[in-house]
């Protein structure tokens, strides 16, 4: 009879103990909650947005709201441009200053490789390479404090933020610049 009660009572210390641990981070499609839990900012402008057709595909909208916001000069991306509307961005949104400079470092310094799906796009590619930093460069005081954002906050500081094109079964394994060799743990 001790011996069930010396397990039982083992067994209850470390389901305890174990709701302690926080649940390990799969890298992967990107969490829905990111967007709720991220104060996400408006980089686009809606003038510009509401000019494009909403029935274009993701490449066609983006080069389309590229060329709206002036973004774009004979089919590739104005990196003079586009660095300064965040450059603007950053002066109105201090908080942000970090991230635009990381953004403006990896997606604007040379050519990028495609950046899901989409071959020969180029406002695509920055814009999906824009967001990634974006998320991954989010100042703490951006973040949710509620316990629902944990997650969502482990996983942008453990993993690659890749198109959710990226992951259709029709798209081969390893296929997406951005998610070449993704880890399945942090």
């Amino acid at each position: 009879m001790m011996k069930y009660l010396f397990v039982l009572i083992c067994l209850s210390i470390a389901t305890c103990e174990a709701d302690d641990i926080a649940s390990p981070v799969l890298c992967g499609v990107t969490p829905n909650a990111i967007y709720q839990c991220l104060g996400t900012p408006k980089v686009v402008k809606k003038e510009a947005s509401s000019q494009c057709d909403s029935d274009l595909g993701e490449c066609e909208k983006m080069s389309c709201i590229f060329s709206k916001s002036g973004w774009m000069k004979d089919n590739k991306v104005d990196k003079e441009e586009f660095a300064a509307h965040f450059d603007q961005f950053a002066k109105e949104n201090p908080d942000w200053k970090v991230a635009v400079e990381h953004m403006k470092s990896n997606c604007l310094s040379s050519d990028l490789p495609p950046q899901g799906v989409h071959l020969n796009c180029p406002a695509y590619d920055v814009m999906i390479c824009a967001f990634a930093n974006f998320i991954k460069g989010a100042p703490a005081s951006q973040w949710s404090s509620s316990s629902h954002c944990e997650y969502p906050r482990r996983f942008a500081a453990s993993c690659p933020v890749c198109p959710t094109a990226c992951f259709a079964s029709a798209i081969p394994i390893g296929s997406c610049n951005a998610c070449l060799s993704l880890p399945r743990s942090p």
